[in-house]
């Protein structure tokens, strides 16, 4: 099946176990970690549930990372992963809001699950440890990338599950002494994992030595009416313009565009960057900054390595592609990707 994915590339800065101040690992590379991680989301033929690498601390807001599936190309040395990752629910039921009724009168209902059943949704990831980078897949049905859980799940593994971690049972469980690499002698290293957008030079540069000549930030948002705040955010702009209620609910995609008289200071710019990067997939969608001088706007996901593809992969239902699929089709357009982050 041919589909549309939306491909976004990330550079992985830290991977392994380092001694304190430094950037270079004693040991633990890219290749290394997620061969073990393969290894690990099999071992004893454990259950998915087995495979978060963390545990929530009470009022965290944030929910857990499973492996739903890790496969590998012995040939190139890529890896994809899938991750599942758990929404909310109230004592093993669904809750839902009823979205056509108004403020303050709207049904809440539940669902019951199965037992043993994680609500949640499939996110992919392509890692090529041969250029310690790893992208985002997202296909038509996706909303989010999951990328925050992904980093988090990883750096978990890296610090508690792998081979190199040395440990003692003591009567309060399991101690982590340190690390090591020969089961010799053991190492106080912090293990770590690291990664940020993969950035193409030219753009943000161009913004940095530019900033004086700034007259506008034009913002580019896409509401989703799937999203609980989209549906609110596009509500509150409709009564602000005076339509009616009746006619101001978000029942398909709609794009908007605003502009803001502005001229940032240097720090200011690097806060909008830094926000665009965290939040970009899940709250603004574009970042524009107009110049006095120059009458093209410089686009700030210009910037990074990310484009749309056509990729021919097997789905075995509407959440789930089925991985090997996936890792087959990256692999045989891998040069033509990869051109992104060159």
């Amino acid at each position: 099946m041919i589909e549309n994915v939306k491909l976004q590339f990330y550079r992985i800065s830290k991977m392994g176990y380092y001694r304190f101040g430094q950037d270079q690992p004693e040991f633990g590379s890219t290749s290394e970690i997620f061969e073990e991680l393969s290894g690990w989301v099999r071992r004893d033929n454990k259950a998915l549930s087995e495979t978060c690498t963390y545990e929530l601390e009470d009022g965290e807001d944030e929910y857990r990372a499973f492996c739903f599936d890790l496969v590998k190309n012995r040939l190139t040395g890529d890896f994809v992963i899938v991750t599942w990752n758990e929404t909310s629910t109230n004592e093993g039921r669904v809750v839902t809001v009823d979205g056509t009724q108004s403020v303050g009168n709207a049904d809440v209902n539940f669902t019951d699950l199965p037992e043993g059943s994680i609500p949640g949704y499939a996110t992919y990831f392509w890692v090529v440890p041969e250029h310690d980078v790893f992208a985002s897949i997202r296909f038509h049905h996706s909303l989010l990338i999951g990328k925050k859980s992904f980093d988090r799940y990883i750096k978990e593994f890296v610090a508690k599950f792998t081979s190199f971690v040395v440990t003692e049972e003591t009567e309060d469980g399991v101690e982590i002494l340190g690390y090591s690499d020969n089961n010799d002698e053991v190492y106080h290293l912090n293990a770590d994992f690291k990664s940020y957008l993969y950035r193409k030079p030219g753009q943000i540069e161009y913004i940095k030595q530019n900033i004086d000549s700034v007259t506008k930030i034009i913002r580019k948002n896409e509401l989703n009416p799937q999203v609980e705040l989209h549906r609110t955010m596009w509500q509150k702009f409709l009564e602000s313009i005076r339509v009616r209620p009746e006619e101001n609910r978000l029942t398909d995609d709609i794009k908007i565009k605003y502009e803001i008289p502005f001229t940032p200071s240097e720090d200011e710019v690097d806060e909008i960057i830094a926000e665009w990067e965290e939040n970009h997939e899940s709250k603004w969608d574009d970042i524009g900054f107009k110049f006095e001088s120059d009458p093209q706007i410089k686009w700030l996901s210009h910037s990074v390595a990310k484009d749309e593809f056509e990729i021919d992969v097997t789905r075995d239902n509407d959440e789930i592609v089925e991985a090997h699929s996936l890792l087959d089709a990256l692999t045989e357009s891998r040069n033509v990707y990869l051109r992104l982050i060159r």
